[in-house]
């Protein structure tokens, strides 16, 4: 159905096409909001909140890109700003979604695909990054039980994993300008 036409009888306040839209995205916007948040009852409250807002200012949106476009994009901005509001101090979860944020048709992309990605990222870091990044997020070690087993600073492992994370970042975002080139 035409997002026109399906805006349109929203602002007539028509709740057949409300209902229509909500039950078409809502599963996959749920799915969507569970990648970030991780807590599937967050996740529905944020879905019901983008749904809430789209029905009672559709008089006032614009959709520039597709319907379906615009409600991952208002899932993921209120995800985002729950996260922020948590304070989410987790480095893997934040790399994770800084990869997946960074990614084009973020919302097309299977999750598997992007987690792949990230794994291949990682082995074409320098050797002793890998090792601490490993440390770090996958044995989940502190910068200081880092820094003692491999007898170097606690910066040279703050330095190593900022460093890294621009590494992987940059890589993933060749890798999936590549995948999209096609």
């Amino acid at each position: 159905m035409d997002n026109k036409l399906i805006l349109k009888g929203i602002q007539k306040d028509n709740p057949k096409a409300f209902e229509n839209i909500f039950h078409l995205h809502y599963d996959s916007l749920v799915r969507f909001a569970n990648k970030f948040l991780l807590d599937t009852e967050a996740s529905e409250d944020v879905v019901q909140g983008v749904f809430i807002y789209l029905w009672e200012n559709s008089d006032t949106i614009q959709v520039k890109t597709t319907l379906k476009a615009y409600l991952f994009q208002a899932v993921k901005n209120s995800s985002l700003n729950q996260l922020r509001a948590l304070k989410i101090t987790d480095k893997y979860q934040l790399l994770y979604l800084e990869a997946l944020l960074d990614s084009p048709e973020q919302d097309w992309m299977n999750e598997t695909e992007l987690v792949e990605q990230i794994k291949q990222a990682l082995l074409k870091l320098p050797n002793q990054m890998y090792h601490i990044f490993h440390k770090k997020y996958f044995e989940e070690h502190s910068i200081k039980e880092i820094a003692e087993e491999m007898s170097l600073s606690e910066n040279t492992i703050k330095v190593q994993l900022l460093n890294g994370r621009k590494r992987i970042r940059q890589i993933l975002d060749i890798a999936t300008s590549f995948i999209f080139l096609f």
